[in-house]
């Protein structure tokens, strides 16, 4: 039965090796001039970006593990700020409506008329898909880790008669009635603040000095600045969350971590190093400028014939 299941499978696999019938790359699609259009558009990418807006709101409902803790742990004993210093409508500006705007901004100013949209676009899918991508990442981590935060004692707010020293449940402890404000307690690692703030900035400062060309040694320094500065902001959001007790240090690492891989993986799918020569440019244009130019030298060799 095995042998038999596997000469089959060899036989499909032969089949379409043989035939031609399946590229691995566009599985095809690209000999369609309309679907062709699609791929270069990145319609694939918009159609994560549904996936992932979908799920982001699933998954921050979801409920997380409420590990158990002790009521004397002075990791967990700092007070709960009422008012952060950078809250999460804060959050938002600074890691995605900040980065959306300088791209539209700076796309309109210094890109080529004729690859304005095109730019713009693929810029904005990038980033987007950055940001949404690590949010639900970050929030599944979150709930399944369910770690407590540093002032999640004072949410938690224990029964005076509750033994201090032993391992307890929030369930037979806590008194508070805010359900929502404990239940947040359990989210501290990773921090999402900081997997967000990088997603965001950090995709940004990889964008800017793409688009500056920072590693032109012929140009200025303050080029190199300005396309640091996003990731700068991130650093100081960072500190934010250690002052106001809202993470551990090694949620900072970790959702930084997140942040920065995701960003670097998301910009780089879609523009090439910082160090090419045309760094402004996504891959597609500079393949269609490639084979722009293969057609023109087979021109002029065709004519000095």
């Amino acid at each position: 039965m095995a042998e038999a299941i596997t000469t089959s499978l060899f036989n499909v696999i032969n089949y379409f090796h043989t035939n031609d019938r399946v590229n691995r790359v566009d599985f095809g699609l690209s000999k369609y001039q309309y679907l062709n259009q699609l791929l270069e558009w990145r319609i694939s990418e918009l159609l994560l970006l549904v996936i992932l807006f979908v799920l982001y709101f699933l998954v921050y409902w979801i409920e997380p593990f409420q590990r158990q803790f002790v009521i004397s742990d002075v990791t967990i004993n700092h007070p709960f700020a009422e008012h952060e210093r950078v809250n999460n409508a804060a959050l938002f500006f600074y890691a995605v409506w900040s980065p959306l705007t300088i791209i539209g901004i700076v796309s309109i100013i210094i890109t080529k008329p004729k690859n304005k949209v095109y730019v713009t676009y693929v810029s904005i899918i990038g980033l987007l898909v950055s940001v949404f991508l690590t949010s639900v990442v970050t929030d599944l981590l979150k709930n399944f880790i369910g770690r407590h935060r540093p002032d999640f004692i004072a949410r938690c707010i224990p029964d005076s008669n509750a033994d201090v020293n032993i391992l307890v449940n929030a369930i037979d402890v806590c008194t508070t009635t805010d359900y929502d404000r404990l239940k947040d307690g359990f989210r501290t690692t990773p921090s999402g603040h900081l997997s967000l703030s990088f997603a965001g900035l950090l995709y940004l400062s990889l964008w800017l000095a793409g688009q500056l060309v920072v590693t032109n040694s012929h140009l200025g320094s303050w080029r190199s600045i300005v396309a640091a500065s996003p990731t700068l902001v991130a650093m100081l959001i960072a500190l934010s969350r250690t002052e106001d007790y809202r993470h551990h240090f090694i949620d900072i690492i970790i959702g930084s971590s997140i942040g920065i891989c995701i960003a670097y993986t998301s910009y780089r799918k879609h523009f090439p190093s910082i160090t090419h020569p045309q760094s402004y440019e996504p891959y597609t244009i500079i393949e269609q400028d490639q084979q722009s130019q293969d057609n023109h030298d087979g021109y002029n060799r065709l004519e000095s014939v």
